[in-house]
């Protein structure tokens, strides 16, 4: 959903509590499960991903994608594979994974990855344009060896990164969950408050060139609302948050988005009692959802 200075604080505090606990840093090397493939590791610490995956390997590490280094993690055995997508600017999409992960199991194979301009991704210059940040996705997915079908799992921000995945490569997907998340139906949202909100001048140019991410929230809404037709036939699982204060325009924007998730096969809307970042604070709930789509797709 839209970013709010509340959030972005509470996801850097998390990162200091991670880092003052013990936790698991940023490129640090991974743990891996067997099978798993060998990394060359780079000269301040990060590792490269060896290429090409085995099957089923765990991996985690840099490849590149198009000229530039993406940070990559893939784990678990099975089919689809879920690609997590995280949400505005966190910089713990990985360790946010590895949560996920423990909780769904070694069976479920999980890929995850940094978006350029956050670290441990390489910094591009320019603002991103939707066919980037669609070419990053597809380019860290081949990069690994990982074909589909998919299972796009978006937290945030990260569901409108899933929703153009969505309508560019419809024929790899085979389910989408969005988590109290952006979607390309945003652009309605704010088209009913005259394009105040994410589509505002300001707004605009703040994520544009302001933004560490370099990512225009309303022109990526825009690129997947101009492509609804290309949904994929899939079964789709919006989780929303109850006492949510990201979903724009509240129950009015919720009405356009109920709307649009009815037309997904199936399409599910569930109120869950879980705050915002659940996909940080309530892995369990993301797993369950994650099981229950899978088993939707077979």
């Amino acid at each position: 959903m839209r970013r709010s200075s509340g959030l972005t604080i509470m996801m850097l505090f998390a990162v200091l509590v991670a880092s003052c606990s013990g936790g698991r840093a940023q490129g640090e090397a991974a743990s891996t499960s067997s099978p798993s493939a060998s990394s060359s590791t780079l000269p301040d610490g990060l590792q490269r991903i060896s290429l090409p995956v085995e099957p089923g390997g765990t991996v985690e590490g840099l490849v590149d994608v198009d000229g530039h280094d993406l940070y990559v993690r893939c784990a678990g055995v099975g089919s689809p594979t879920v690609v997590y997508f995280t949400g505005w600017e966190n910089g713990i999409a990985i360790d946010i994974a590895i949560g996920i992960e423990r909780e769904v199991g070694p069976d479920v194979r999980l890929c995850s990855y940094e978006r350029r301009n956050i670290p441990p991704s390489e910094t591009v210059d320019g603002t991103q344009s939707p066919e980037d940040v669609i070419a990053d996705v597809d380019g860290f997915l081949e990069a690994v060896g990982e074909d589909g079908p998919f299972l796009l799992l978006g937290a945030s921000f990260g569901g409108l990164v899933a929703s153009a995945y969505a309508v560019a490569y419809p024929e790899k997907v085979a389910g989408m969950i969005l988590l109290d998340a952006s979607t390309g139906v945003d652009y309605e949202v704010d088209e009913q408050r005259n394009f105040s909100g994410p589509c505002g001048a300001a707004n605009r140019e703040a994520d544009a060139w302001r933004s560490l991410e370099k990512l225009e929230h309303c022109s990526l809404a825009t690129w997947i609302h101009d492509r609804r037709e290309r949904e994929p036939d899939v079964p789709f699982l919006f989780l929303a948050a109850r006492n949510s204060d990201q979903r724009d325009l509240g129950a009015a924007g919720d009405a356009i988005r109920k709307d649009w998730v009815a037309g997904w096969a199936p399409g599910i809307w569930r109120v869950v009692d879980v705050p915002h970042p659940m996909d940080r604070d309530n892995p369990k709930v993301v797993a369950d959802a994650v099981r229950e789509v899978i088993d939707l797709t077979h």
